[in-house]
C-alpha cells in the first residue's frame, strides 16, 4: 500500500513538474544565405493544424493590415530558431516581441537538401492584405 502511495506521489510531482519540451537548435554546418525564393529548394514548409481563435484575435497578431520584413534562421532540424524584425509597413505596425511570440513553424529538408543544410533568408510577409489578382 506504502509503495502504491509512493509510486502515486511520484508520478503526480513528476507531472507537475514537466514542462513543453524545446528542442535546442541544431545546425549541421553553418547557416548559408539564401533568398526568399530559394528556400523552397533546401526547407518545405510543412502546413499545422489550423488554431481556432473563438472570436479573439491572438495577441501576436496586429489590428489592422500590414507588412514586415524579417530574417530567419531555419536549423538542420527543420525548426525555426531565430526571427528577427527588420522593418514594417506601416512604420510600427509589429514589434519584436509580436514576431517573437507567432506561432513558429517547422519545415521538412527538400528533396534536393539530403545534408540537411540550415538557412539564414529575409522574408516578407502581409498580414490581413487582399491581393488582386
Amino acid at each position: 500500500m506504502k509503495k502504491a502511495i509512493l509510486v502515486s506521489l511520484t508520478l503526480i510531482l513528476g507531472a507537475c513538474n514537466s514542462t513543453e519540451k524545446v528542442s535546442e537548435p541544431y545546425f549541421t554546418q553553418a547557416p548559408i544565405q539564401v533568398e526568399q525564393t530559394e528556400v523552397k529548394k533546401y526547407w518545405v514548409f510543412q502546413p499545422q493544424k489550423p488554431k481556432k481563435f473563438h472570436g479573439k484575435r491572438p495577441s501576436w497578431m496586429p489590428d489592422q493590415p500590414g507588412m514586415m520584413t524579417y530574417k530567419l534562421v531555419i536549423d538542420s532540424n527543420g525548426n525555426e530558431v531565430t526571427k528577427e524584425l527588420i522593418s514594417t509597413t506601416p512604420s510600427n505596425w509589429m514589434t519584436q516581441q509580436q514576431l517573437t511570440d507567432m506561432p513558429k513553424m517547422t519545415y521538412k529538408p527538400s528533396d534536393q537538401n539530403t545534408n540537411r543544410v540550415p538557412v539564414k533568408v529575409v522574408m516578407q510577409l502581409a498580414l490581413g492584405i487582399t491581393r488582386n489578382k
